[in-house]
């Protein structure tokens, strides 16, 4: 048994599969424990639907179980809820493996016989995920006789048979998918008249000259586009602007920020515990007990102290309790619970640098010389961080003043660190110090120190009441009471100064709404009881009240043309703007440097001698592959009619054309190609076939 219970810990660990839309891993432990499934209220258990098939949320919620179990297995907890929103989409995803990709393994004939499982599970071909599990401690390698002494242990009941032979079945859509990509890459194949067509793509040159006129040279104000054309442009380009189905919001929030009594309420609770805490015999255990916050207990150089500690040196005894202050959203006190002498102290100091030209006598000299110039200059009143940005060489330091910040006994170069840790005041060190770098002027900003202390914080978060939190609930609550529609609640708005925020493009799975975080739940009203312009009851968010109101829906499929009319609309103009260009471009004649110095300044005349058919861009123009395709079908001296690019007008005249040479091998061309052609052929038949099976997700029914 106690074989069996090591089994069911360590498959948590296994991998189904290396299947590309990432279904991760997924174990059928402990399978015959019980059905977890959770109730639904109404008759609409669909889920979703995957290639034809209605998804039952009873089976969608079975394989979500067994995934809890083996989270459980696997990390000795309950999933949280991020965590379940991780597996969600794992189940979600092995099955659609299951619906979609399981039917096209069978039409192509792709299957996993019981040889092939045996293989896998305990022949010459272990699985390497099986591999994982059993590894001896004592070697690190692979224990295969561990392991058919597991299988044998199990097969001796009835329910140890039954587990593994459902573990033998999730191994296997992750070797039919293995199986399947390897069967569409060592189909992919590159022809050697491919490559050598590669080879002169990336090898043939052309050098131009061209004429560039962008867009911009005809105004905006004087292109006018009708509504009409730009629904046939939007008809015309459906693919380029769809959109997943989606709803907006506006909301309002009612922070929940503690009172100025919720402070002062927990700063007298503070107060009442500083005796006890004065008196606790371990203090690093009691500050543990009590605190809401790490840290409770740390050891701290003086650089390192609390700010309020550091500015009270003078006051801190071993046993002192101090406080409580505020630290951000914290009311802490501190216990000074041991002061102590350590072999490494800390210091702080600003320097400027001098460095010598050359390691010359002279060069030397004159660096000194330099440097007391500058030491009598700052006990003259110079000011020292000014004086640093001006003259040190220390490029790193001389922005912040010469500032080093604190640094230890040990860090420094010897003669700068001895200097500085002898000094027994703060200020300017009246002579320069040598080191190998040059020149240092040393400004002592805070004096050496080899103290340290031991300090015990009881930090407690500053919460609002219980009263704090139900006042802002009834403003909250007695806002979407009388907000009915979207004008209600703009009006109720305006009239208490509340500030309406917009979010847009939500999804029907999304976690996350802008400017609220995680707002799940609002999510979940959006998509399945709000209507347009119906406004929301409270909703408890971390740190506030929000009511939101539903202002409108992007349905699936091509945008409306108000949602991108903007886009749309330049697109239009700039083909507008392209026409005009080249109609006036193509009347002309003569030279390029002619033709653009008759369209006017707006013109201008590149070259280029590099210029690639495999190129998609050319020099100061931008993308343009129609223009370096028409480039490449002339012939040399040749001028081309004007051809449109994405940011303008070309003409284009190709001086030379220099063609690869032939050579005699092309197989790294052919390498290339086909190394290309296998890392895409899985990636592609897999949204392929997601693409076919036409799956719709309507989780956010029950989730």
């Amino acid at each position: 048994m106690a074989l069996m219970n090591t089994l069911r810990n360590k498959m948590g660990k296994v991998v189904v599969g290396m299947i590309s839309i990432a279904i991760l891993s997924f174990v059928l432990t402990d399978l015959l424990g019980g059905n977890n499934s959770i109730l639904f209220n109404g008759n609409d258990k669909t889920i979703g639907e995957i290639a034809g098939e209605e998804i039952d949320i009873d089976e969608y919620q079975a394989l979500l179980e067994t995934m809890k179990i083996n989270y459980r297995n696997n990390f000795g907890r309950a999933p949280g809820e991020v965590e379940m929103r991780s597996l969600r989409d794992q189940a979600w995803q092995y099955m659609i493996v299951e619906k979609a990709f399981t039917k096209i393994y069978e039409e192509a004939g792709v299957e996993v016989g019981n040889e092939e499982i045996f293989d896998m599970v305990q022949g010459k071909n272990v699985s390497p995920e099986i591999q994982q599990i059993f590894i001896n401690p004592a070697t690190g390698q692979f224990d295969k006789e561990r392991l058919i002494q597991t299988i044998a242990q199990l097969n001796a009941t009835p329910q140890g048979r039954a587990q593994w032979y459902e573990f033998e079945r999730s191994l296997i859509p992750g070797r039919l998918r293995v199986k399947y990509d390897n069967l569409l890459t060592k189909t992919s194949f590159a022809t050697k008249q491919e490559a050598e067509r590669e080879y002169r793509e990336q090898n043939t040159v052309a050098e131009a000259k061209y004429l560039f006129v962008p867009f911009y040279a005809i105004p905006d104000s004087t292109v006018a586009v009708t509504d009409a054309e730009l629904e046939a442009y939007l008809e015309d380009h459906a693919d380029d602007y769809k959109v997943e189905w989606s709803r907006s919001i506006k909301f309002v929030s009612f922070p929940i920020i503690p009172s100025r009594e919720d402070s002062l309420a927990l700063r007298d609770e503070l107060r009442d515990l500083k005796e006890e805490f004065a008196t606790a015999d371990n203090d690093s255990v009691y500050a543990s007990v009590i605190t809401d916050e790490a840290p409770f207990f740390e050891e701290y150089a003086i650089n390192q102290l609390p700010p309020v500690l550091r500015n009270n040196l003078n006051i801190l005894k071993k046993g002192d309790v101090i406080g409580p202050y505020i630290d951000g959203n914290d009311y802490v006190l501190f216990k000074i619970a041991d002061v102590f002498e350590d072999t490494t102290g800390f210091a702080r100091a600003s320097h400027i640098l001098v460095k010598w030209d050359d390691d010359s006598d002279a060069a030397k000299a004159k660096a000194r010389a330099e440097a007391w110039s500058i030491i009598r200059a700052l006990q003259a009143g110079a000011d020292f961080a000014e004086t640093a940005k001006d003259k040190s060489k220390d490029g790193g330091s001389a922005i912040r003043g010469g500032d080093l910040d604190w640094f230890d006994s040990n860090t420094m170069v010897k003669p700068f660190s001895e200097a500085v840790f002898k000094a027994t005041r703060t200020g300017l060190i009246a002579r320069p110090i040598e080191s190998q770098f040059g020149y240092h002027i040393i400004n002592v900003t805070e004096l050496p120190s080899y103290t340290k202390y031991k300090i015990a914080m009881v930090r407690r978060l500053i919460m609002p009441s219980d009263e704090t939190r139900d006042k802002a609930f009834r403003k909250a609550d007695y806002f979407a009471g009388t907000s009915g529609n979207l004008g209600e609640f703009e009006r109720n708005a305006a009239k208490d100064s509340l500030i309406v925020m917009e979010a847009e493009n939500i999804g029907q799975n999304d976690f996350t709404i802008t400017r609220l975080g995680d707002a799940r739940q609002i999510v979940s009203w959006l998509f399945n009881t709000a209507e347009e312009e119906a406004v929301s009851p409270v909703y408890e968010l971390e740190d506030q009240y929000v009511v939101a109101t539903m202002t409108g829906e992007v349905e699936e499929g091509t945008a409306d043309l108000e949602s991108v009319r903007l886009e749309v609309e330049k697109k239009v103009k700039n083909e507008k703007q392209g026409q005009l260009i080249a109609d006036k471009l193509a009347a002309m004649s003569g030279t390029i440097d002619e033709r653009a110095a008759a369209f006017g300044e707006d013109a201008s005349v590149y070259e280029s001698s590099d210029i690639k058919l495999s190129a998609y861009t050319l020099p100061s123009v931008g993308t343009a592959p129609e223009a370096i395709g028409t480039l490449f079908a002339m012939n040399s001296e040749d001028i081309s009619a004007p051809v449109n690019t994405e940011n303008g007008v070309v003409v284009l005249n190709l001086l030379n054309l220099t063609e690869a040479p032939d050579i005699g091998d092309y197989t790294i061309y052919k390498n290339t190609l086909q190394q290309s052609l296998e890392n895409t052929a899985a990636y592609y038949a897999s949204e392929a076939i997601k693409e076919w099976a036409d799956i719709v997700d309507m989780r956010y029914k029950f989730y």
